[in-house]
């Protein structure tokens, strides 16, 4: 009788810890989990204009992605100015993706709002003829598993296992 009540605690742990585990960035609540979370594949835009201001925005939440920087850039277009969020500051340096004010760029992606601005979580971006892919149709970062470039430090790993220390050491699940 004990061991059916350890096994139906069992079952009903994991069946209540599944839809968190199966959310986009592990269910972690950085830009990379909460991003994956509001993009939108319905809200999918094209916009092109002109790069005002390059920013390294903070993290907007808990988990993996906590303290990283995201960088975003305040683009002017026929509407007006828009923020669009393009990835960790660590992997665009790796991809050696530079963006600069004055720059013109062209962003696909999910207009959402955040922070109660209009604002574009960009899939894939242009500049200077440059295309880089920062998420797949469902906005799933490109990024996600990768850990945070050179320089990692131990733990660095792209380890998902579900044993002890499972997931340290993974860079953000990415917005």
């Amino acid at each position: 009788m004990k061991k059916i009540k350890v096994l139906v605690i069992m079952v009903v742990s994991l069946a209540l810890a599944g839809p968190a585990l199966a959310q986009p960035g592990g269910g972690g609540m950085g830009m990379g989990g909460m991003g994956a979370r509001l993009y939108n594949p319905e809200t999918v835009a094209t916009i092109q204009g002109q790069v005002e201001k390059v920013e390294d925005l903070p993290s907007m939440g808990r988990g993996a992605g906590q303290g990283m920087q995201y960088r975003g850039v305040l683009t002017k277009t026929d509407q007006g100015s828009l923020m669009v969020h393009l990835g960790p500051a660590w992997y665009l340096d790796e991809q050696k993706f530079a963006v600069k004010d004055g720059d013109t760029l062209e962003a696909t992606g999910s207009k959402v709002t955040l922070n109660n601005q209009p604002a574009l979580i960009a899939r894939e971006v242009t500049v200077q003829g440059k295309i880089l892919k920062l998420r797949d149709d469902q906005g799933v970062p490109v990024w996600r598993g990768m850990g945070q470039g050179p320089g990692r430090g131990p733990g660095g790993g792209q380890g998902r296992g579900m044993g002890p220390g499972a997931g340290q050491g993974r860079g953000p699940g990415g917005m």
